[in-house]
């Protein structure tokens, strides 16, 4: 007894004087295991510019390109904060040259060298049907991915042929780089609108804006940048063509385009200070936290080569442990943006050795390029990045039609010491499930959930084969009810696999995807208590259910009954159950009883939800009886739920 008291009272005097530890020793010891607080991550777009006049400006001129240079920077003045996205790549808008004009089962004739001799059915001439297809073919030289394209038609006027002008039974698509179509929508923004009638209009135009994934390819042996539009009758009130429109000539522009970008700033050639050559030296950029080293952004020290002092890029490393004193390497803290260089260690036999090279004395060390941002202030709403700061020529302005997201501020040192005790138990190799998932998280700040599926957890599942589903941080864009945010493009799977390269075993093979989303819909009639505003109580009521029935934390806030430290949102593979909505309503303080409730669901693709000026009816909902099963590999979300007040006085009069 005396032992246990004693160790008892020792172990309490350690756990005190741990816990009166200030932070920054907590900083020093997780840096001494080799852990550091992640920087900030930044939100990402897409940022359209629209020409000031169509392209080609003349007939002469169908070979000029209009160029937004790399790192244009775009600024937002929604906020007292500015905030300044920068653009991926370089962006060329050229002339789509149109070039194939073909119909399905005729594909062998292009009719596009006879357009303004002979008139072109596009259709069935006689008898038009549903799946009729007719395609337009751009010349591969010229690549229109991403563009706004305006069609041009010129027909011969028709009476209608039994269609709705404002709203044909067709279908425009657009081949995507894996050889699939996918639907775009014709525009409706002022002066973009369809005034082709269906091709019933003499003359009459229509515009498009081609998603960033579009691709050349090959149909029918035929190389090209392919559009089609296919009969597809989607209502009744939409008709159906009596006999095929009559073309006389099709002339294609590009209005402007679109181009990824990111919350960031770009800083060129940034000096950092002149060597000391000592060992250990460090140099910090003025800006921070840095994003992470994109292709020709790196650290550069000047050396002696031929007589001539010029700057030789070195090399990014995460540690200095298999560095040699010749290896030209250093490290970076992306979030305090130091810069080191390797350190000299002594060992226990007394001898030194050098981790990595030392930069010669008297040399000057520079940022040849980086970029720094990021944080939650960058997740902005559609249409809040219009101002340039800088002109370009004949382009007249700029927005994001999509919502910025992804955002994510520094890693707290709570969080740290979290992922500590998780990364420790991992031993910098992913064997089991829950290994795989810590990784998926540590590979970025936008990562949110992750959840590893073995082969047995789903009946496709084959042996050695890990799949990997991910949740992007896009928490601000679901309160916006921005479901295609939940969609991870090809970058950013491609970013993941690299980092988990590092840690799985070599015969292991790899998918990371989206869970299986589905939409959840609650239609509930309530009474409210007394004395409270029916419009607070219905709001209160859609924030709760919005919070309960979604992938991520949406806020500060938990869902009732869950306990804050374990909720990361819906549970993978967890079934929904009728009783638990109307439970969860009745918990609310505002409520004072529930009359009905209703659920309905169903699938959601994130990718499909991005789609521009979509006025297709609303999917139909399933109506769930009294549960919802969820797949295993399956998440809820929430769609538009619909909360119907009513007084005491009507709940009586209605029984």
């Amino acid at each position: 007894i005396t032992l246990i008291e004693l160790f008892a009272w020792m172990t309490e005097l350690m756990v005190y004087r741990l816990n009166r530890v200030p932070d920054k020793y907590y900083v020093k010891f997780l840096e001494m295991l080799g852990l550091q607080r992640k920087p900030a991550s930044s939100s990402v777009t897409e940022l359209t510019f629209w020409l000031s006049a169509p392209l080609p400006f003349s007939t002469d001129a169908s070979d000029q390109i209009i160029t937004v240079p790399e790192a244009c920077e775009v600024r937002s003045d929604i906020s007292d904060q500015e905030t300044i996205f920068t653009t991926n790549k370089k962006l060329e808008i050229v002339t789509p040259l149109l070039m194939h004009v073909r119909k399905e089962g005729d594909f062998n004739k292009n009719y596009f060298p006879r357009l303004g001799v002979e008139i072109f059915y596009p259709f069935n001439q006689n008898t038009p049907q549903s799946g009729d297809t007719f395609y337009l073919g751009f010349d591969p030289k010229n690549d229109i991915n991403g563009h706004i394209l305006q069609l041009n038609f010129t027909c011969d006027p028709t009476e209608a042929v039994g269609i709705r002008r404002d709203d044909p039974p067709w279908v425009w698509e657009c081949m995507n780089n894996n050889g699939e179509w996918v639907e775009i929508k014709p525009s409706k923004m002022e002066g973009e609108k369809d005034t082709t009638g269906g091709l019933n209009n003499e003359q009459g135009s229509l515009v498009f804006y081609l998603p960033t994934n579009v691709s050349s390819g090959l149909l029918y042996g035929l190389n090209a940048f392919w559009l089609r539009c296919r009969i597809e009758q989607r209502n009744s009130l939409q008709g159906m063509y009596s006999e095929s429109p009559r073309v006389k000539r099709i002339n294609v522009f590009s209005l402007g385009a679109t181009v990824s970008a990111t919350h960031s700033v770009r800083v060129v050639d940034e000096p950092l200070g002149t060597s000391k050559g000592e060992p250990g030296q460090s140099f910090t950029a003025k800006n921070r936290p840095i994003l992470t080293f994109l292709t020709g952004e790196t650290v550069e020290v000047e050396e002696l080569r031929n007589e001539e002092v010029v700057y030789v890029p070195w090399t990014e490393v995460v540690d200095f442990s298999n560095s040699s004193r010749f290896d030209r390497h250093f490290c970076v803290d992306h979030a305090s943006g130091t810069i080191l260089f390797g350190p000299s260690v002594r060992q226990p036999d007394g001898t030194v050795i050098q981790y990595g090279r030392i930069p010669e004395s008297g040399r000057d060390i520079r940022l040849s390029r980086y970029r720094f941002g990021g944080g939650v202030s960058g997740n902005l709403p559609i249409s809040a990045l219009n101002t340039m700061t800088q002109a370009l020529p004949y382009v007249t302005r700029v927005s994001n039609l999509i919502r910025a997201a992804g955002g994510q501020d520094q890693e707290t040192l709570d969080e740290l010491k979290l992922r500590a005790q998780r990364e420790l138990q991992a031993q910098r190799r992913a064997v089991t499930a829950q290994d795989y998932e810590q990784f998926t998280k540590n590979s970025s700040r936008s990562v949110a959930r992750a959840k590893c599926l073995m082969p047995n957890d789903l009946s496709k599942g084959v042996a050695g084969t890990v799949t990997v589903l991910v949740v992007p941080a896009v928490a601000d864009a679901l309160v916006a009810n921005g479901l295609s945010s939940l969609h991870l493009n090809d970058e950013f799977q491609k970013m993941i696999r690299s980092y988990l390269d590092q840690y799985r075993l070599l015969t292991t093979s790899l998918h990371i995807r989206e869970p299986q989303y589905i939409g959840v819909k609650v239609k509930a009639t309530i009474v409210p208590e007394d004395f409270h505003q029916p419009a607070r109580v219905q709001q209160e009521v859609i924030d709760t259910l919005n919070r309960y029935l979604s992938p991520l934390v949406m806020d500060e806030k938990q869902p009732m009954g869950q306990a804050a430290e374990k909720w990361e949102g819906w549970p993978f593979g967890r079934d929904l159950f009728i009783a638990e909505v109307i439970s969860l309503i009745q918990q609310i303080p505002m409520v004072k009883y529930v009359l009905d409730v209703s659920v309905s669901s169903r699938p959601v693709l994130p990718v499909e939800e991005k789609r521009l000026f979509d006025d297709r009816p609303a999917q139909e909902l399933t109506p769930v009886e009294k549960v919802l099963l969820v797949p295993e590999d399956g998440l809820i979300c929430s769609l538009g739920h619909e909360i119907e007040i009513v007084s005491v006085q009507d709940m009586y009069k209605k029984g």
